[in-house]
């Protein structure tokens, strides 16, 4: 991947071009292209028994989890998931994922699930965990690399039935890649190529959400949100969405976006995670389900109607995060879109 300027330089850029010639403009690019190579920093992959990491200049970009941490005092044990990326982090070290929300502590970070869907004639929701009927965990890791291009890891989940005896239906493969950058953001690919396992297939209903989810942290829960209304012990502050339709929280839910990014404050200053839907996605551009009061959302091609995962006709996604310590720059957000979908 190219390493490209991030957001602040790219607002530079519109400003040199208003006021230089063409000499200094090819100039001052030149410099400028050969700063940030040079800017861009090592990337490294920390394994350990419970997580991997992958950091830049000695700094976390984003942590998988092999093993569930325990669940916090008042929060049922049937909540803990395992095959989650969190904590995602911004350059300055702001944390842009939550686990165990209080509001939904069944949503972890970055995580994979369907909600109403069908196995041998059974009802299965891998998503809300307390219904126990189904689930998805970390089964292995099958790699981790990193050179000078870019560094990660891939690993196998599955999606379990939960009845008795429980059964296995779908093995997920993730490859998420994190690519050096000039240090203004981070970014990093979650490719997903879902297989069932058995002969039968999963039957994915029409539903309004489902896929693959990003949970921002709690304090960006609005002060209309139900599950926390009367909580006065929570900190809060203010959030937001936006897509590349230029659509915020309410209207763009359910809009076909090609990017969504999910933004707020964290100790007043600004934290944006933008989330990027390949051009060759399945349904593409995907729905997605940007929640009227809650800090999550997903691209959800469930809303435009059923389908079936069966072996020999997997589910794949690709998605881009680009996480920044600004609010979300739509026009630097579409060129990355661009650049990442013509290569």
């Amino acid at each position: 991947m190219q390493v490209l300027p991030g957001p602040s330089v790219h607002g530079v850029l519109h400003l040199q071009r208003a006021n230089c010639s063409t000499f200094s403009l090819m100039a001052w690019f030149a410099s400028t292209w050969l700063t940030t190579v040079a800017v861009a920093q090592p990337l490294k992959v920390v394994e350990t028994d419970n997580v991997i990491t992958v950091q830049q200049d000695g700094n976390s970009v984003v942590t998988y989890n092999k093993v569930s941490p325990p669940a916090p005092q008042g929060i049922a044990s049937v909540y803990e998931r395992s095959g989650c990326l969190h904590p995602v982090r911004s350059p300055q070290g702001q944390t842009v994922t939550a686990m165990f929300p209080v509001d939904h502590p069944h949503q972890h970070g970055i995580f994979s699930a369907w909600v109403q869907t069908t196995y041998a004639g059974q009802p299965v929701d891998f998503w809300n965990l307390a219904g126990g009927t189904g689930r998805v965990l970390h089964e292995r890791v099958v790699s981790t690399f990193q050179n000078h291009k870019a560094a990660g890891f891939e690993v196998d989940l599955i999606h379990r039935v939960t009845s008795e005896p429980p059964v296995d239906v779908l093995r997920e493969r993730w490859k998420v890649t994190v690519y050096p950058t000039d240090g203004t953001y981070h970014c990093f690919d979650l490719q997903t190529e879902q297989r069932a396992i058995t002969t039968k297939p999963l039957k994915i209903s029409k539903y309004h959400y489902g896929g693959v989810v990003l949970r921002g942290p709690t304090r960006w829960l609005t002060a209309k949100d139900k599950d926390v209304r009367n909580r006065t012990d929570l900190t809060r502050e203010p959030s937001e969405f936006l897509n590349n339709l230029s659509s915020r929280r309410v209207e763009g839910n359910h809009q076909h976006a090609k990017w969504v990014a999910l933004w707020g404050a964290i100790d007043g200053k600004p934290v944006s995670i933008a989330v990027l839907c390949h051009k060759e996605n399945f349904r593409a551009p995907q729905a997605a389900r940007l929640h009227p009061t809650k800090p999550y959302f997903c691209f959800a091609p469930c809303v435009d109607g059923k389908f079936t995962i069966e072996h020999d006709h997997p589910f794949k996604g690709r998605y881009r995060y680009l996480v920044t310590d600004t609010e979300p720059d739509a026009e630097w957000i579409d060129r990355q879109w661009m650049e990442w979908c013509d290569n």
